[in-house]
């Protein structure tokens, strides 16, 4: 059995250690981003510029924060959890003690550095791939203050990574920035155990993530412009020099520039196109070209909204996507993108269809239009 448990811990640590070779290219966000995002969940890094919406998540995790999370955030965690959320909290700095004592623990320091923890229930909280040993790496360990929890891992008398439930969720605390860095995940033990905390989420389960620091709607912090404007003297003054000289300009009846005839500009559907097109290279039997011409412009603004070169082949170009967080609602983007494939013959109503479809995704996903003039040629 044990041969078996060494096997799994090996093959594990070496599908994570393929992750992490990919991982070490030019990409965006931390090597967790990463590697959760090629496992197919759907990851937030948590940022100034976006930040924590609890609400969407099913998962929050907390990676090496260095500031302390407010009163407000750590009563907003714990509903969280509350109501069914699962968190997860990895670091050893001192900052967290507000975050930990929310849940009745109290982080200490170790008089020798805890470099290895091992398993301390006989029978393991993950049976399936259970893990005998982590590197933790930390001077501290975890101490139950107020509440019954369960040892995970530790050494000796000193806990490191303990678990808890709360409500209808369930919180992971570990006393160890270094699990989950990039150093450590090279350790087989700890790749298996976070393989094992990922088989406990749910499928396809939205996660967000924060490390090193962990941003609010109460801790971003403002728009140097607009904090510039509104919260100077000086900037308030522009503001009142501005406005009265609107005023004055409104008041005196003046126009900026020539007056223009009011005229309307219409913007053609994407369908409308393709007749238009589809009329005017019928004889050449050229409905593949309109139909790439469709794909390269879809491909275009997909990649200027999500920052993914679009000069990608398709799968890649689609994978590149899911990292971003693309919106590919039951295979929608996947199977649309398969239709734009021009290797075919088309007919004028396949690519009628086809046209629609990329026009409800852009509705759906956000995506400006870009003004047609086609229609003036016709």
């Amino acid at each position: 059995m044990r041969i078996v448990r060494t096997c799994m811990s090996s093959l594990i640590f070496i599908v994570f250690a393929s992750f992490l070779s990919s991982c070490d290219g030019p990409g965006y966000g931390t090597v967790l981003y990463q590697i959760l995002g090629k496992l197919k969940f759907r990851v937030t890094e948590i940022s100034e510029v976006y930040p924590a919406r609890l609400a969407r998540y099913d998962v929050l995790f907390l990676q090496a924060l260095d500031q302390a999370p407010t009163e407000t955030e750590v009563r907003d965690i714990q509903d969280f959890v509350n109501a069914g959320g699962i968190l997860i909290v990895a670091g050893n700095n001192k900052v967290l003690d507000g975050l930990f004592a929310g849940y009745g623990l109290e982080l200490r320091e170790v008089t020798e550095r805890i470099v290895f923890s091992q398993r301390i229930p006989e029978e393991p909280l993950f049976p399936l791939h259970p893990v005998d040993e982590v590197r933790t790496g930390t001077d501290f360990a975890i101490e139950a203050i107020a509440r019954e929890v369960a040892v995970l891992y530790g050494r000796a008398e000193d806990a490191t990574i303990v678990t808890l439930h709360d409500g209808e969720g369930r919180a992971y605390f570990i006393a160890s920035d270094y699990l989950f860095s990039r150093s450590g995940m090279r350790h087989g033990g700890n790749a298996a155990f976070l393989y094992n905390l990922m088989s406990t989420f749910p499928h396809k389960a939205r996660i967000g993530l924060a490390d090193r620091r962990y941003y609010t709607l109460e801790t971003t912090p403002p728009n140097p412009f607009v904090a510039f404007v509104f919260g100077t003297p000086g900037g308030l003054g522009a503001v009142y020099i501005c406005l009265t000289l609107f005023i004055f300009l409104v008041l005196r009846g003046r126009r900026f520039g020539k007056p223009l005839d009011a005229q309307e500009i219409n913007r053609r559907l994407s369908a409308e196109y393709v007749h238009a097109m589809t009329a005017l290279y019928q004889k050449g039997n050229t409905r593949r070209e309109v139909l790439r011409h469709i794909r390269d412009r879809f491909k275009a603004d997909l990649g200027a909204r999500w920052r993914v070169n679009p000069n990608l082949d398709t799968a890649t170009f689609l994978e590149a996507l899911a990292l971003r967080s693309a919106i590919d609602e039951d295979g929608e983007l996947t199977n649309l993108m398969a239709a734009l494939d021009p290797s075919v013959n088309i007919s004028e109503a396949r690519l009628l269809d086809i046209a629609k479809r990329v026009e409800a995704y852009r509705e759906i996903a956000k995506i400006g239009r870009a003004k047609s003039t086609v229609g003036r040629s016709f």
